[in-house]
């Protein structure tokens, strides 16, 4: 049964290890405003993917936090690794939750911090979900784009967020 734990141990310990990996370069790109733009990492929410400038204000302000969350999975990784019995897991789980609770108050942060940058101007050629023409900046005959229960479907992608409009396509089915 003592071989079960540990090997339970070493698991959530590499489990942890890894995470903290990944958020710490989430943390060090987000503070030094070299993260791009994207859908898998950073602070991710409406007003911080509605421009460049957005996400990379939303990343630098929650960047410190998220380093710290970082620190916290790699000491209890170490914790987890260090104790003997079937406590050592406790320290790991007990990390992620503090690492989970961290991360989601800097997010908080940093998407506030992101609602402060002036937004920019909708991209004209865009006609994604948006019942614009393909690069004319205008709006396509009513029920052009209704062909479809689903209104990601109409640009072609899996989500609108391809787009970056914002919300558009929920007021396009509505339209419907």
């Amino acid at each position: 049964m003592l071989w079960v734990v540990n090997a339970l141990s070493v698991a959530v310990a590499v489990l942890l290890f890894a995470l903290a990996g990944l958020w710490a370069t989430v943390g060090v790109r987000g503070l030094r405003g070299s993260l791009p733009r994207n859908r898998r990492l950073g602070v991710r929410t409406d007003e911080t993917m509605r421009s460049d400038e957005a996400f990379r204000v939303a990343n630098r302000v929650a960047g410190p936090g998220t380093l710290g969350a970082s620190l916290i999975l790699v000491l209890g990784a170490v914790a987890t690794l260090a104790v003997d019995g079937d406590w050592s897991i406790l320290f790991g789980v007990v990390a992620l939750v503090a690492a989970l609770v961290i991360i989601g108050l800097v997010s908080a942060i940093g998407v506030r911090a992101a609602a402060t940058v002036p937004a920019e101007a909708e991209d004209a050629g865009c006609s994604c979900c948006s019942g614009r023409d393909e690069g004319h900046g205008h709006t396509a005959p009513a029920g052009e784009n209704s062909g479809s229960s689903d209104p990601a479907a109409d640009c072609g992608t899996s989500s609108c967020g391809a787009c970056s409009l914002r919300g558009v396509c929920a007021s396009d089915s509505a339209q419907a």
